[in-house]
């Protein structure tokens, strides 16, 4: 339990601009934890009782998109060494942020008969979190693959975008090979 606050203060700390990736314990055991972590976290996201298949498969192909695009970024860099810390980063820090938007989003649901203009201030607030998480995630790249705070800003919302559309595409596909073959 120490250890599982330990890491959990670091990602915090690493999102506060704190700490550095490179502080994040090199262990493929715990990227494999963390991706698995994001996936049930995306899972309970897309799914629901009458279509379990579309959230397994959903949250399945968000998280390989997030898995790999990082690669491919490190991979043009020649720096595929620094994945595993990276990747352990981006995913802890995501988590984290993702858990307390989805906190967020299900207390208005529950909140917003109450007071009126909730809704309106959670859009506003899970919008300063994209930016911030933006921000966190340049950081990281930009630890990572040594370039400038502009440059690695501009790789974070170019793996934000790419991946949105590439998950896009991918439904699309999986719904367009269901109504067509299936």
């Amino acid at each position: 339990m120490k250890g599982l606050l330990a890491l959990l203060r670091l990602w915090w700390d690493i999102c506060r601009f704190k700490r550095d990736p490179e502080d994040v314990p090199y262990s493929p055991t715990l990227l494999i934890v963390v991706a698995m972590f994001q996936w049930a976290l995306a899972y309970a996201a897309w799914t629901d009782s009458k279509n379990w298949q579309y959230g397994l498969l959903a949250a399945t192909l968000y998280v390989g998109t997030l898995l790999l695009l990082p690669y491919v970024i490190l991979l043009a860099a020649h720096k595929t060494a620094r994945y595993v810390q990276m990747q352990a980063a981006l995913l802890g820090t995501s988590l984290l942020l993702n858990l307390v938007a989805a906190l967020l989003i299900i207390s208005s649901r529950f909140l917003a008969q109450a007071i009126p203009f909730l809704e309106y201030l959670v859009v506003v607030v899970i919008t300063v979190m994209v930016i911030w998480a933006v921000a966190v995630q340049g950081r990281i790249y930009q630890s990572a693959l040594e370039k400038s705070r502009l440059v690695a800003i501009c790789i974070a919302i170019f793996v934000l975008l790419a991946s949105s559309k590439i998950f896009d595409w991918m439904m699309h596909l999986l719904q367009w090979v269901k109504a067509d073959f299936l």
